[in-house]
């Protein structure tokens, strides 16, 4: 595959960020890699990886690690736009809770304040800074050199998939508008037309992406109905918590997970299950529950969530969960697990320390 590329910078290795971060939006790397018959092994050769470690995309990760995997992939990858199609492959469940909040957000510029103030949670190869310059927005890579002859594979995979997680989160194309790059054009600048649909300055004097300012206004649809496929890996594990429960009450948690931030009332609950209000309070009765019961631990489960795996603030918590204001939440909190926001979060990271 081509790998033109600027040459590395004095000092050779990139210099490492000082913050840590997880294996979000490296499955599609890898799923691309096992379609070209690159093994999982090969893929995370070097890189101390444990097995099934993909299954979760929250999984913690060091800068040496992510960067190991993605100088394998540039090696490995068997076609020269390797990296834009893995970031095609993109989906919101790919990034964990990290993709779960930025889609659950009202809008799309809510969305983009939360990636950018908690960009940390992907573990950034490179700083990443947004403006407004008339009516485009611009995103603007910092010190890019840095990255040196990985630099064209890291922009293709991480602008290709961002571009596709922001079209799902608005569910309709993202509209690009122009991409500068600080290298030379690459021999496959055609898949960079099909996947960016947009301007490409290339040799560029930096690295920015341009796209139309009014899309910030874009609603998330999935901020009232989040639905279980796309939120599939967090619904699983806040689901997992329910081993042992009866099929109504499962069915009943996952059409709440469905509709996280904004939960329907049991009365919705019911008709999506195709039955009156008064039979779902009499089969939840006799399971000795109720749908309060549940909802609240729905809210309980994914508030837990982000405690334990984001550092979002409490405030968002309360938003993302469905509680009125964050002094109400932290009395719901309370209640349910007996400790306050604070200190459950400062607790479980002790814990794990």
């Amino acid at each position: 595959m081509s790998k033109s590329a600027p040459a590395a910078t004095r000092g050779g290795a990139p210099k490492v960020p000082a913050t840590s971060g997880s294996t979000l939006g490296f499955r599609a790397l890898r799923d691309e890699l096992l379609a070209q018959g690159v093994t999982e092994q090969e893929f995370t050769d070097g890189a101390a990886i444990p097995r099934n470690w993909f299954a979760k995309p929250d999984a913690p990760i060091g800068y040496p690690q992510r960067l190991r995997l993605i100088r394998n992939a540039w090696r490995m990858g068997r076609l020269p736009d390797t990296a834009l199609r893995a970031g095609e492959r993109q989906r919101v469940s790919d990034f964990g809770l990290f993709g779960y909040a930025m889609a659950s957000s009202r809008t799309l510029a809510d969305a983009l304040r939360f990636g950018l103030a908690h960009i940390e949670l992907a573990g950034p190869l490179l700083r990443i800074s947004m403006e407004r310059r008339g009516k485009l927005m611009v995103f603007r890579s910092q010190n890019p050199q840095t990255l040196g002859p990985l630099l064209p594979f890291v922009a293709e995979f991480w602008r290709s998939s961002m571009t596709a997680l922001m079209s799902h989160i608005i569910e309709r194309p993202f509209p690009n508008r122009a991409m500068y790059f600080p290298y030379p054009v690459p021999d496959h600048v055609a898949s960079y037309r099909r996947v960016f649909g947009c301007e490409l300055h290339f040799g560029a004097d930096r690295m920015e992406w341009h796209f139309d300012a009014e899309v910030l206004d874009a609603p998330c649809p999935n901020a009232s109905q989040l639905t279980a496929m796309v939120c599939s890996d967090f619904c699983e594990r806040v689901l997992a918590a329910s081993v042992g429960q009866s099929a109504i009450e499962r069915e009943v948690r996952l059409i709440l997970l469905g509709h996280a931030g904004r939960y329907p009332s049991a009365a919705e609950v019911a008709s999506s299950m195709g039955l009156s209000l008064r039979t779902l309070f009499r089969r939840l009765q006799h399971e000795g529950t109720t749908f309060q019961a549940l909802l609240d631990g729905v809210r309980r489960s994914v508030a837990i969530e982000f405690l334990e795996s984001t550092s979002i603030t409490v405030e968002e918590i309360a938003q993302r969960v469905g509680v009125s204001d964050a002094s109400n939440f932290r009395k719901a909190f309370r209640n349910w697990t007996g400790a306050s926001p604070t200190s459950f979060r400062s607790s479980s990271r002790t814990s794990r320390d």
